[in-house]
Order: C-alpha cells, then structure tokens, then sequence
C-alpha cells in the first residue's frame, strides 16, 4: 500500500493521471496489486482509487463506489456509522451502528452524498431516459395578465399564452384580476367589449379575445383552499370550463382533483373542449407545489394529472436540463421577475407575523424588509463605505435592542435582485423546456410589453440558431408579425421598466439560480425596490442645484447619461425611509472631462430647499410644493442630498414613452399565401391559406359574373396584387411574394371591385372556420348550473361521512428533536419516566410516543437513532424517526439510502417527490417503515388530505395555514381517518426555507459551500427584525436556510377539541432549545393531557422560561392557530 499526502490540485492532477492509466491495459496489469490511498487534507479522508479496466464510464463508478468504501474507512476510524454507502442488496441490509463521536466535523458540502448516490441509483419508475433530440417546437413564451390592459399588451408583443387571475383563490390577490361569469359575455352586447374601470374584466370576453389571435390563457388557481371553499371552487372551476379556459395552475392537490373530476364529467356528458384548437382543459401544477425533481413531476402527473408542471425557481440549467430530459410531462420555467427567497409555497412569515397566508395569495412581503444580523449573540455591522455627513447618523430605526441600524449598513438580508434569463434562453430551448414563463401579475402594461418582446425576440433567434436558421416560431412555418418589428427591448430598457436591489456594481437583474448558487450576487441588501439605473454620487449642493459626478460607465459616451424630464432618486442609506427625487427641469455639464454635470429641479422648488434646509435639520420633512393644485416636481433637499448619495435615474423618459408605445400596438398577424385563379367564362377564386395550418379560407365571383377576355389591359400581376393588398384590418398578412397568381389566365379581364369583395369574403370564410374551432359557445351547461355544482365534493364527503370520528381518549405526542443534546435528553426524561418492567410511573401520556431525528447534517443522524432504540428494550412501544429534506434537487434523490439505512420505525416525508420514490421502492419489494407527510405538503382540506393518505402515507400533518378550528374541522371531515391526521401543538414557525445562505453571503465572500469555508458549522446566527425579536437561521446539509420564527406557538387551549374531533397525535417541535429546556417544553405538555397542568400553566412556562440559543426569551403565540375573526381584528385570544 502506498499513501500519499497531498494538496488538492495535486489531487486533481493526480486523478488525471490515474483517468490516463485507465486507456493502457500493460500498465492497468503491472500495477494491478497496488493500493494507492490519497490522504486529501481539505478532508482528512482516505480516498482509494482502483485502477479497472474498461471504460473510461466504469472507471467513474469505480471513483463513486471507492469514495464511498474510503467513508466507511473514515467512519470505523471514527466509530461512527457511514450514512452514504449504497447497499448493493435492495433489502438494504443492517448495519453496525457505534456510538455517537461528538469530535465529529460536521460537513456542509452535500458534494460528497450527492456524488455517491449520482451513479447508483435506478432510474425512476416511469421515468424515459435522457433524450438526445432536440425539441419538436420552441418553448411556449407565457406572459402575465394581473388587468385587461396587461393582457392586451402581451398579446400584442408576441406572448403564446397569458396567465390570469380570478376575483378569489389566486395567488395575486392584489391584481386587478377576471371575473369568471361566463354571462357577462354576452351582458355587453355586439360591440367592442370594454372593461369596467374599476373592477375585474371579463374573463370569458378575455379568452374570447386571446383565441381569435391564437393565444391560450391559462387560470392561475393556485392558492390552498380550506373545507369551507370546497363547493365554491367546484363552481367556480365549472365556470372557468365555460368560458373556454385552456389550462388551470393548480397548487392545491384537492383543487386539482376538483378540475378532473370536472373536466371528466363534461366530456361523459358530450361536452368538446372549449379551449384553442379545440382542446379540453388541462392541469398545470404550480411552483407552490415545490416540485425541484423528476420524482417530483411523475407525482403530479399521476397524483393530480398534471400536464406540465412548474418547476421551482431555485435549480441550476443543469439541474433544469435532467429534470426535462427524464420525464415525459411538459417543463415550464420562470425566466423573468421578481424572486421570493423562500422556495414557493413554504414561506410563512406573512402567516406567521400577520395572519395573511402566502399560499393564499395574501404575501406581505417580509424578505423585503430590513433585518439586523445577530452573529454569536452580537449585532454585526454590514455597511459600505463613501457617504459622508448626515450617513453616518443613525436613522432611528431599531433593529431590537437598542440597536440601530446605521445609514450605511446592509439591511435588506433577505431581498434577492430580480429574475432575468434573456442570456439562458438558448440552454433553455436545448434542455428541452415547454414553457418560459414571466413573473408579474401585479406589474403595468408597459412592464408586460417589454418584457415579452424582449423574451419572443430572444426565443425566435435561439429556436432559429438551434434549428440551423431553417425553422420558425413555432415549428409549423409560421411566425406571429409584430406591429413595429423593428421596435427591440434592450436588457438595458428592462432595467428602466422595472428591477430590484440594484447597487453601483449591479443593475438589479440577475440569472438567479440559472448558473448555481451566487450569494454574493443574489441579494445585495442595501435596497428591496426599484431603483433604475446608478447616474453616479452626489458632490455638492449649490444653490438649490444637485451637483453630480458621474459614474465612469457614462463618460465617452454618445448618448447624454440623463435628460430633462427623467426622474432621479438620491439614495441616503434610508432605503426604509421614504426616498427623496423627483423629474429633472435641467442638465447642465460642469465639467465634462471629470464627468461633473449639474441638476436642477424647477426654481420654485429649489427655493423651497433652501427655505427648509433649517427645517430639515431640526428633523421635519420639508412641505411639497404645489402649483394651480397640482403637486409640483421634486421632493430633493440640499441638506437631505448629502456628499458621497447614490444618485439613481428611476424613471428614462424617452424609455417609458417608447415602451407605453409597444403597449398599445395592435395585435400581431400571422402569416398567409393567397391563390388567385380564373378562366375566361370562370369566375374569379381566391384561396387564403393560414401558412400554420394549412387552413382554407375561399371565395369566388359567382354571383357578380365571370371573367371575360380584356378589351385593354388585363389583369396583369402588379394590378391583381394591389388590389389584394396586404390583407390589411385582419389577423393575417401577406407580401406580394405570398400572391400565387400561377392559376391565373393570362389576357383575362374583371373589375377591381370584383377583387376586393371576393378577398374581402375569403377572409371572412377564414375567420369563420377558425372562429368555429377557437371561439367556441360560451354558454354555461345546463347541467353545469345544477346537477353538476357540487357534485364532485359531495362525492367525497360521502366517503367519509358514514365514518363519523371516534372522540379520542388518549392522545400520542411525537417529539422532533434537531440535536444530538435533545434526543439523550428526551431519552433521559423516558427513562426516568419508566420502570424496569417497562411501565410508566405516572400516567399513560406522560412520556412520548416517538421522538423523530431530524438533523441538519447526515452526521450523527445514526447515533441518535441508536440512541433512541436502546429504550426499546424498556418501551417496545417507542418508536423512532428520522426527517427528510424539505427539497430534494436532481443528484440528491439517493437521500431515501440514508434514510432507510438508518432503519427508523417512520419517516417524515416533506416533499412530493420522496413520497413518491419510496411508495415505489415498497411495491418493487423493499422494505420501507411508515411514512408520515409533513406540512409542506400543504393538506389544508379534506380532498388533499385524503387523496395525500391514499398515496401511501400513514400520517398526514394538517398544513400551517389552517386555524385551530379549521383544523378540528378537518378531523370531523376525515371521519375515522382523523385519526391518521397529525397537529403540531408546538413549534417555531420556520418562515422562510431558501436556497439562499445568509451564511455565505454575509460571514464569507463565497458563493457556494465550494469557496465559503463552511462558516454555518463555526457560526449562530439571527435575523433581528424591527420588533427587535431574534429569528433563528439553520442551514442544512443541502445548504437551504430555514429561518424560524423568534416566538414559539402553541395549541394548548385548542387540543380538547381537536380530541373531540378524533385526532389523537400531536408532535412538538424543537429548535435550538437546550436540553433542559426541551424536557420542560415536552413535560408541559405531557401533564397537560395527564391532568397535571392547565392550558394556563403551560402558556406561563413557555412565555416565560424557554431561552433560545443566545438566551433570550422568545415568547409564545396562537400564531397561525389564531381562528379568522382573530385574524381580521388583529387580536391574539387564547381561546377558540
């Protein structure tokens, strides 16, 4: 044996040489014996590698199998048991399982699992392998419609297909949105439909119009609906069939059964589908479902019958690329827009901190508020430098503490910059994406226009670069003409129109997570709003002008870095303040080698300035000037524009006028070739062929007469084709070149007017055939309106309705513990609580039934179930379980071999994906404990819960959206089953759960646990947010963040009902408590259901003795328990 200690780019070069060995089998022979052992000091592992024979594919293997072989060297050193060996036998036999070694470095990096489990694992069921050919046509180009206005803007700059939202159940309630009545189509008569100003457009008037110009429109429907609700969306969802929707994008697997059920029962009884082409309504799985794998796909393919689904925002191109290339359901990406830090549809600090759920369209928008960073128990100073004077005060605004934070610092911890893709449009197109999707429901029209001519120029020019130039924008040698083709959108105009968190270095737009975790660039933190783009900084005042040296990006340069009438903003370091700007009155240049120029703002205002310098300074704002009623300019003060301000061009105004120009252009046209035929004696033909389709529109002369032969000149090809023209006034157009004139006899003669209407009524021909497939009658069913209205839910009450809930006696309590500490303690309490005979010394409930694992690295998850199943042998009935990641990205899916080989009682299951992979490792015979859903998966009604229930889980967790009372609802809706529902009495909230890393970003320079020397294993930290409560930051062995609410909450005063109900296990939740604050935590609750202790007590003991891990109090609350009434008035009871 031979080992070697070396650096890791020897190590590197070293497996090169090894790669070379592997092609020369004499020397594979020679050294065939020797074990070469590389002794990494990065890792202090031993890493042997084999030298095989064969491809240079199973030499690979080889360096995967002997990583995991060199793990369990390492382990056995360390008696420590080797959570990434791959089990060769599916049975996936035991193992040894040594005592826990607290020396143990805990590793970050999920490069080493992922790596193991990249090789071995078998494909998923149902899975097509990875497909080699390119795309049958281009991805879709999907805009956003939150008003009439917005919709038209998209259709016109090139979008194939709008989303939109109703008046209830969308996840943009603050849009103006669309009224599903399919009667108010024909409520505003013959004419041109025009929308009420305030209020919601008809969304039966919006699909009518999409259709005529070839465009889908999809219904965002992607909220989580509660019981109550259920009848209301079946309604609702018959409605949207009416008016001729093509697809609904579903969060809520309840809702989804709902949309099939609905559409099934429309075509039994006879319906055709109302949609573009004539398709029947589809069902488009939503981002809230957080689906980040093929697993995770194949779900909702086969769990709600799903068409396309939406893949989470956070995964890589690669990543997106092996999803695409292993499922055969439809991809859809977001390319533009803002980015939620929180992976959607697990983020609740909106319900947590105010009672307004994001999963039901009600985001506060907490990530774009400023927290202080609490490293190690002290408040760190995040701050830039170059602003003096008045920067360096503080702004009074307390981040908890008495701390302030200071001008300068980086607040905004949690605001990433806005989505931009334009560079990723070609990968997209290769990997094989369905759909390319823009963010912005709540965004104007002139946002929507940009935005989607910017991504259908880029689509057309990748899908024309794919294909070798030689297909177009569909595939079918079609092409949508814009008005104003040669109008383009620069990256640059995007910038203008709308980004977020720009900085001097960045302009606000980024790839996101297109190219992998980028910290450093993501989120910036000085600002969570549009700030345009970076003019320069702030020299001087001077007699009520703004003095201001430009930004180098500006010198040399043609065109004039601002003009009169563009809008400014002077950014002091208050971004939570309001920003002080306004237009610009004039522009002069100081000193035009230096880049010195001068700002003025309107005379009257800037002596207004100078009147309130004084003002200013003694802390009052100074008064807006106004003119003949109307609020006059600018708000900028010398004494609040200090030396060393960012200055910002917010709003360009020649950008703004052009792109309110692309805004309202009319609709594009498509393209058409037309034939024109006749004879002497023949009446005169025309055919128009819509290129896409292959559709004929046809009209001849008949009734008018036939051709005869020419006195004079006959109807020559230039005469014939201006009288055609460009078929202007309708959807299609054609050049000259597109006039067939080849059927056409020559010396034949008839009147131009005989051109024109025979065109004219072939057009109309063609409208008509296409008017017969895309417009269909919107007139509701009858059967819609009664038979059908809540059928689809009473059907599945009435499976459960015979089963009433058994009112629980005794109630189980599982304990998730997130510490080696917690569990032994937890193990303590159970041992002290229990005799040699194995009988409890009190009462049946005074000890848990089952303690889950759930640590944030794959590190001493093994022990602590070891530990726990030492009690066996004195409580056969305690049982152990170990939680799974609430995302699993492509590479990661092997975390089951983790999971099972630790060999717990149950797993938590907290993604789609997982449930799905091992239900079908169960029916391929391996052997798989009970499986328990957690919250994530988002069971906030009876239809979820039950259709949840019957794909495999055991248990299913009520979702944190639900009030106590809802919840008790959904017990006595489950009937018998309520007693596989589980409640969390106890927790801290985890509101936000990012792929972003505070970590990284604030305590390192690097992007990505590759370069940001682990500071999550040396470091605690907390987001101090403005009511000075600490919120707890973990990061876990994917490097995801979950940030957790500061104050605990509870259920106490609720669990008589939910008993009443028949739910009869309730779980606790720690975080980062000690041990012994977990024991009195669990204690509390315990003698609660023994008699011991009041609701009343227990609500003192958490108030006022649970520290975190700083030692401070956090408190409790009803949080998200709290019923609706207490939501709507604030009020927090402690009573239900």
């Amino acid at each position: 044996m031979i080992v070697f200690t070396m650096s890791k780019s020897t190590l590197f070069r070293y497996i090169l040489y090894v790669t070379a060995l592997s092609c020369c089998p004499p020397l594979i022979d020679a050294f065939s014996s020797v074990r070469i052992l590389l002794l990494a000091p990065e890792r202090m592992a031993l890493l042997p590698l084999q030298m095989t024979r064969g491809k240079s594919s199973n030499l690979k293997r080889s360096r995967s199998d002997n990583l995991a072989d060199a793990t369990n060297d390492r382990s056995r050193r360390n008696k420590t048991p080797n959570p990434l060996s791959a089990a060769k036998d599916p049975t996936i036999p035991t193992q040894p399982k040594p005592p826990h070694d607290r020396t143990i470095d805990r590793r970050k990096s999920p490069a080493l699992w992922r790596h193991d489990m990249e090789y071995s694992l078998p494909s998923p069921a149902s899975c097509t392998q990875p497909s080699s050919t390119l795309p049958p046509q281009p991805p879709e180009l999907m805009s956003p419609a939150g008003g009439w206005t917005q919709l038209l803007a998209a259709v016109s700059n090139g979008a194939d297909a709008v989303y939109l939202g109703l008046t209830s159940y969308s996840a943009r309630a603050r849009a103006c949105n669309f009224d599903p009545d399919p009667s108010l189509l024909h409520s505003s008569g013959d004419g041109q439909y025009v929308p009420p100003q305030d209020g919601p457009a008809s969304l039966a008037h919006a699909v009518q119009y999409c259709h005529r110009h070839r465009v889908r429109v999809y219904v965002a429907f992607n909220t989580l609906v509660f019981d109550s609700e259920l009848q209301e969306v079946e309604r609702l969802i018959q409605q949207v069939w009416d008016c001729g929707v093509d697809a609904v994008i579903v969060q809520d697997v309840g809702v989804a059964r709902i949309v099939m059920e609905v559409v099934e029962g429309r075509r039994r009884g006879g319906e055709g589908g109302k949609g573009l082409n004539g398709s029947c309504m589809e069902i488009h799985a939503s981002t809230q479902q957080s689906v980040t794998c093929g697993d995770g796909v194949e779900f909702a393919r086969e769990r709600t019958g799903a068409t396309r689904v939406v893949l989470g925002r956070e995964l890589s191109l690669s990543e997106i690329t092996q999803v695409s290339t292993t499922v055969d359901t439809e991809i859809e990406v977001f390319v533009h827009g803002a980015l939620c830090v929180s992976y959607s549809g697990q983020c609740f600090s909106s319900e947590a901190w105010g009672g307004r759920s994001a999963n039901r369209g009600q985001c506060a928008q907490a990530c774009r508020l400023p927290y202080g960073l609490i490293a190690n128990g002290e408040l760190k100073h995040l701050s830039f430098d170059g602003i003096e004077g008045i920067m360096g005060k503080p702004n009074g605004r307390s981040l908890g503490g008495g701390a302030a934070a200071r001008d300068e610092e980086m607040g905004y911890l949690l605001s990433p910059q806005d989505l931009c893709g334009l560079d990723q449009v070609e990968e997209l197109v290769k990997a094989g994406v369905s759909c390319l999707k823009i963010e912005g429901r709540l965004k104007d029209a002139s946002y929507v226009a940009a935005t989607t001519r910017a991504y259908r120029t880029a689509i057309d020019a990748a899908w024309s670069k794919v294909m070798n130039g030689q297909s177009t924008h569909n595939g079918l040698n079609n092409k949508r003409i814009l008005a104003s083709p040669d109008e383009h959108v620069s990256r640059n105009d995007l910038t203008h129109v709308f980004a977020r968190g720009q900085d001097e270095i960045y302009d606000g737009l980024t790839p996101g997570f297109f190219e992998g975790a980028k910290h450093q660039r993501l989120v910036r933190g000085r600002s969570p709003r549009h700030r345009g783009q970076h003019l320069g900084r702030v020299d001087r005042t001077q007699n009520g002008a703004l003095i201001v040296k430009l930004d180098e990006r500006w010198l040399g340069r043609d065109e004039a870095a601002i003009k009169r009438g563009d809008g400014i903003v002077v950014d002091r370091g208050m971004p939570q303040e309001e920003e002080l700007g306004g237009p610009v009155y004039e522009v002069k240049w100081i000193d035009s080698k230096d880049g010195i120029i001068s700002l003025r703002f309107g005379r009257d205002v800037e002596r207004r300035w100078i009147e309130n310098d004084e003002a200013v300074l003694r802390g009052k704002a100074p008064p807006t000037y106004y003119k003949n009623g109307q609020s006059y300019g600018s708000s900028v003060s010398t004494v609040m524009a200090p030396k060393g301000s960012h200055v910002w061009i917010t709003a360009n105004a020649e950008i703004g006028n052009r792109m309110k120009r692309l805004a309202s252009l009319d609709p594009p046209r498509f393209q058409a070739k037309l034939f024109v035929e006749g004879r002497v004696g023949e009446p005169l033909t025309i055919k128009i062929v819509d290129t896409s389709s292959g559709v004929i529109g046809e009209a001849n002369s008949l009734g008018m007469g036939v051709l005869e032969v020419a006195n004079g000149p006959g109807l020559e090809g230039e005469s014939v084709r201006k009288a055609i023209g460009t078929l202007g006034g309708s959807q299609w157009s054609a050049s000259k070149d597109d006039i067939d004139l080849s059927s056409l006899e020559h010396g034949i003669w008839c009147p131009p007017s005989w051109i024109k209407d025979v065109r004219r009524r072939a057009l109309q021909n063609l409208e008509e055939v296409f008017a017969s497939v895309n417009q269909k009658s919107i007139e509701p069913a009858a059967a819609a309106k009664e038979e059908f209205s809540h059928q689809i839910v009473d059907n599945y009450l009435d499976r459960l309705r015979h089963e009433n809930p058994e009112p629980t006696a005794e109630m189980s309590v599982s304990v998730l513990a997130r510490s080696y500490d917690q569990v032994d303690a937890l193990c303590k309490m159970i041992e002290s609580n229990v005799d040699a005979n194995g009988k409890e010394n009190h009462f049946n409930s005074t000890v848990p039934k089952e303690i889950i694992v759930d640590f944030l690295e794959i590190d001493g998850i093994f022990a602590a179930v070891e530990r726990v199943k030492e009690l066996k042998k004195l409580t056969p009935n305690l049982k152990v379980a170990v939680a799974s990641p609430r995302i699993i990205k492509p590479g990661e899916e092997g975390i089951w071999r983790t999971l099972l080989k630790s060999e717990p009682d149950a797993i938590l299951i907290r993604s789609s994906g997982l449930l799905r992979r091992l239900v079908n490792l169960g029916c391929s015979g391996v052997s798989i404990p009970e499986l328990i859903g957690d919250f994530s998966l988002n069971a906030a009604n009876v239809i979820t819960a039950y259709e949840l229930l019957q794909s495999g889980l055991n248990r299913i967790t009520a979702s944190y959206d639900l009030s106590a009372s809802a919840i008790t609802d959904l017990g006595n809706l489950l009937g018998k089953q309520a007693s596989q529902l589980e409640v969390v009495v106890h927790q801290h909230m985890p509101i936000f759960h990012t792929e972003h890393c505070v970590f990284a970003r604030f305590l390192s320079g690097g992007n990505s646990y590759q370069d940001c020397g682990h500071v999550c294993t040396r470091n605690t930290i907390h987001l101090r947010d403005q009511n000075g409560k600490d919120n707890l930051v973990l990061a876990d062995m994917g490097c995801r963040n979950t940030v957790f609410n500061s104050a605990s909450q509870s259920g106490v005063y609720s669990i008589d009902d939910w008993k009443r109900a028949g739910i009869n296990r309730l779980r606790i939740e720690l975080v980062d408590e000690s041990g012994d604050d977990a024991i009195k935590i669990v204690s509390a609750y315990m003698e609660h259901l023994s008699g011991q202790k009041t609701a009343w007590q227990v609500w003192q003991i958490l108030e006022n003795e649970i520290r975190d891990s700083n030692g401070r109090v956090g408190g409790v609350d009803v949080g998200s328990l709290r019923n609706n009434a207490e939501r709507r008035s604030g009020e927090v009871s402690h009573s239900f």
